[in-house]
């Protein structure tokens, strides 16, 4: 695992990591806006006090101070969400590039078309949102919820990006078989990448390294496994 994590930070100053960081971070940023500005529309219909006395204007203004304070929160917690979303995208162009200088002589993977990548994208960011709101009343709890949030987290991103790697290569039995592989150290990736996504800045490089590290562990549980990582193209 340390070693897998190694070779994708090395490998960042690669042309292709360079342009997946800057078009994710781009259409990230305008899904940040676009939710606190559908955040602070949706605030328009919180009933305001009427009259235009000193209180009402307390009240009035305190409850579009608090919308836009929360717009900015919920935007900026789901900020790395959407980016390791959007990321998936231009999963190929990251998992290209790695197996094109690691693996050279691998059999080449499938082209998985963009709406593929999108669909994908978009379940795994429901996903993930659906079970976080159904674990919300643990977030509640001091302690408590930071283990769950790490636990939850961890799991569903390490399945989600082992998947999206291993699917360019094989069909989904195969892809789960392959997953079950050291299972655990897939899951102790998958809590460092959630652990990683709740530091600012950092969130944003780590989608990539993620994917990175993942097509290396992907490879050695292929091999382990004792199958080929060339997909049968009908």
């Amino acid at each position: 695992m340390i070693d897998a994590i190694n070779k994708a930070i090395a490998q960042m100053s690669d042309p292709a990591f360079r342009s997946v960081l800057i078009k994710s971070l781009l259409y990230s940023v305008v899904a940040f806006i676009l939710t606190v500005i559908g955040i602070m529309e949706l605030g328009d219909f919180i009933p305001r006090m009427e009259g235009d006395g000193f209180f009402a204007g307390i009240v009035n203004g305190t409850i579009s101070v608090l919308t836009g304070g929360a717009a900015f929160i919920i935007a900026g917690f789901g900020f790395p969400i959407v980016m390791s979303a959007v990321i998936g995208l231009f999963l190929d162009d990251i998992a290209d590039a790695v197996e094109e200088k690691h693996y050279p002589n691998d059999p080449k993977a499938r082209v998985v078309p963009m709406w593929s990548s999108a669909w994908d994208a978009v379940k795994f960011l429901g996903v993930v949102i659906l079970c976080n709101l159904i674990a919300l009343p643990l977030y509640l709890i001091p302690v408590v919820n930071l283990c769950v949030y790490y636990v939850l987290n961890g799991y569903l991103l390490s399945r989600e990006f082992f998947q999206q790697v291993a699917v360019r290569h094989h069909e989904m039995p195969e892809v789960s078989k392959l997953r079950k592989v050291d299972s655990f150290e897939l899951f102790l990736i998958g809590v460092a990448i959630a652990f990683s996504l709740t530091i600012p800045i950092l969130n944003l490089i780590i989608p990539i390294i993620a994917t990175a590290a993942m097509v290396h562990l992907y490879k050695s549980r292929a091999k382990k496994a004792g199958v080929s990582t060339a997909l049968e193209v009908q």
